[in-house]
């Protein structure tokens, strides 16, 4: 059985502990083993003292997807600079996933259906998404209603699955997105409707 050296921590730093301590036990095992306990055990503080940052583990894994959107959104919009934003933001999602695998999978599982509970969670969600639709040029309509950019976040969080899944050889994925995003119809190439 591993053990995990107590390490000094600051008190206001524990939160972020048990953040990490949740993503590296997402990186091993998936979202169904990350649990306050364990993230305790790994940063070397009771369950108790988790249990005063986080309500239970729900709370945490909302509070990691949180950190994962506000990530990704981070990448995205550092990516949007370049000459053809939306292939290069397109990448920078791919490339989140194929990195952050275990992250990845849990910021979109049932955990985001349920971001309404979790404020901060829904509003680094919604951050995504808006990116996406700056780039992406479209209306202001709501977000389920813009056809352009959830047919943009749909090809990119397709391939990113099929990627992360191994469908496609990682050794493949990378270009074979840059490919497929490069070919990939604009919202302005369509003809009007």
């Amino acid at each position: 059985m591993d053990t995990y050296p107590r390490r000094p921590y600051r008190h206001s730093n524990l939160p972020n502990a048990l953040r990490a301590a949740s993503r590296a036990i997402l990186d091993e095992d998936g979202p169904d083993s990350v649990g306050l306990r364990e993230a305790a055990r790994r940063v070397g503080v009771s369950a108790t003292a988790a249990y005063r940052h986080f309500t239970n583990k729900e709370d945490l894994l909302a509070s990691v997807a949180a950190e994962g959107f506000r990530e990704l959104a981070a990448a995205m919009e550092a990516a949007a600079t370049g000459p053809d934003p939306l292939n290069a933001i397109g990448l920078a999602y791919v490339e989140f996933a194929l990195q952050k695998r275990g992250l990845f999978r849990l910021m979109f599982g049932p955990i985001l259906v349920e971001r309404a509970k979790y404020p901060g969670l829904d509003e680094a969600a919604r951050s995504v998404f808006e990116s996406l639709r700056r780039v992406v040029g479209a209306d202001g309509a709501p977000r389920l209603d813009n056809s352009d950019a959830m047919a943009a976040w749909g090809l990119v969080h397709g391939l990113s699955a099929l990627f992360i899944d191994g469908l496609v050889p990682e050794a493949r994925a990378r270009g074979l997105a840059e490919e497929i995003l490069v070919r990939s119809p604009r919202p302005e190439q369509r003809p009007a409707a």
